[in-house]
């Protein structure tokens, strides 16, 4: 038997050398695996285009919110948080619920023990041993370890519900701000293409003039040079326009061969609330500080745990146990039952400082989570300013420009009524051509600021919903005595 021993252990380094893999078929090995992954990235991005809903005619900031909410990938994955918590809050279960065990057992011996009565040899077991098992474990005082585990379970659970709060509200936000600014990118594309049909008509009516001799060849450059500028315009305009609407499919969700028109219309709503009320709001209903609130609680519970690391275990157990022999008495060779049960306690008096560690540490955390709550609020208390001030200087912002715009287009209006008679030069009607289309684009700039300043106190107060358009008060608003 030890020539074998050894001459097993002289062979065994080539035993643990069988099935080794070379360097090149390493390389040959990674580089299929990355052939065969580029093919699987091709057919999963074949089976999400197809996936992907592909949507067209007019499209509303109603319908824009409830794709975004049915199909934005990012909001998808948040919302598998609900379920990882879930799963958290029925393990803590453990801490209360017993641990039942089944086991079984097979050993074969070469020889049986045995023992000598009288001369005669009386095996005591067999050749052959059976074995199954249960056995019970139910934990009874933890201090008070047991409720926190499964309080800390509970508020995972809520945890995640304001993650996913916090992604909807951002989700329909971005939403929201990328649809806005396609609307604004339309509207500043209708201006630019109405500036170059006025500049078309203004070069043909100049170049008649030059050839009745009435112009110089500077003013046809001039009416040219301003078309160009115009074109250049309508060219950006149009570019931004697709680089926008890119955006607003990804944050939807739907696949980028969608052709839509926006439906909605940039119109100013008057909107004003007292900061009073705007925080009132903000602290019930901002997704970060309930997320906050509930970090201090689950805190607790963990130090609460760290803590009855100092109190004794105390677990009450049932075994049973059948075996074959006879656990009872080795000499039968039948199946036979065996069972005990009892209590046990476990207290350790020192384990080299890791529970001092332990609760200074989940101390320190607590102290942390209550400092960022109170930074959270603070923080909350800077947007809704930040906002409110916002909304204030937008609403002077579109009072302004309304009015320069009136004064723009009675300008161009005149100086084309002098133009004809003469009175007006050529660069007169370009200047006031190019003041009108200015102001044209700052009064729908203004009111864009308008709608995504009151979309920014919405945002920073946690009333954001699933229901546009933000040019008009949210439901949560509407209902606030402070706001009109």
């Amino acid at each position: 038997m030890k020539k074998i021993i050894l001459n097993l252990t002289i062979l065994c380094p080539f035993f643990l050398l069988w099935g080794c893999i070379s360097k090149e078929e390493f390389t040959n090995d990674v580089i299929l695996s990355r052939e065969s992954a580029y093919k699987q990235w091709e057919n999963r991005k074949q089976a999400e285009k197809q996936a992907q809903p592909v949507i067209s005619g007019n499209l509303s900031i109603n319908d824009c919110l409830k794709l975004t909410l049915t199909n934005n990938k990012g909001l998808l994955r948040v919302l598998e948080e609900r379920q990882a918590a879930r799963g958290i809050e029925l393990g803590s279960y453990s801490a209360i619920l017993p641990r039942a065990d089944i086991s079984a057992g097979y050993q074969r011996l070469d020889e049986p023990q045995s023992v000598s009565l009288n001369g005669q040899k009386v095996l005591l077991g067999d050749e052959d041993n059976y074995s199954a098992g249960l056995s019970v474990n139910q934990p009874i005082f933890e201090g008070g370890a047991i409720p926190a585990r499964i309080n800390a379970g509970r508020l995972s659970v809520l945890l995640a519900d304001q993650t996913v709060r916090n992604a909807v509200q951002n989700s329909v936000y971005a939403a929201e701000i990328n649809y806005y600014i396609v609307l604004l990118d339309q509207y500043l594309y209708d201006i630019s293409n109405e500036a170059v049909k006025s500049s078309e008509a203004h070069l043909k009516d100049v170049r008649q003039k030059h050839n009745a001799g009435v112009v110089s060849s500077y003013d046809v450059l001039r009416a040219e040079v301003d078309l160009s500028n115009f074109t250049a315009q309508l060219i950006q305009s149009k570019n931004a326009i697709n680089i926008a609407k890119a955006n607003l499919i990804k944050t939807m969700g739907v696949s980028q061969d969608s052709n839509f028109i926006l439906s909605d219309k940039l119109e100013y709503s008057p909107y004003s609330i007292t900061m009073e009320k705007a925080v009132a709001l903000a602290y019930k209903n901002r997704p970060d500080i309930f997320t906050r609130e509930l970090n201090i609680r689950q805190q607790k519970e963990l130090l609460t745990i760290a803590q009855s690391s100092y109190c004794p275990a105390v677990n009450g157990y049932f075994n049973e146990t059948g075996r074959r022999p006879d656990p009872h008495d080795p000499t039968i060779i039948e199946w036979g039952n065996a069972w005990n049960f009892g209590f046990n306690a476990n207290w350790t008096v020192f384990d080299g400082f890791a529970r001092e560690g332990n609760v200074i540490q989940q101390k320190a955390r607590l102290k942390q989570s209550q400092i960022d709550l109170v930074d959270t609020e603070e923080t909350a208390i800077y947007e809704l300013t930040k906002a409110i001030l916002s909304i204030e200087d937008a609403v002077e912002f579109v009072d302004s420009q309304k009015l320069n715009l009136s004064r723009a287009g009675e300008g161009l209006r005149l100086v084309q009524a002098g133009y004809k008679q003469g009175t007006n030069t050529q660069v007169e009607v370009l200047d006031a051509q190019t003041a009108l289309t200015t102001a044209r684009a700052n009064y729908y700039q203004s009111i864009y600021s308008h709608i995504i300043a009151k979309l920014d106190l919405q945002k920073a107060m946690g009333t954001i919903t699933g229901f546009g358009p933000a040019a008009k008060n949210s439901p949560a608003d509407s209902n606030t005595d402070g706001a009109k």
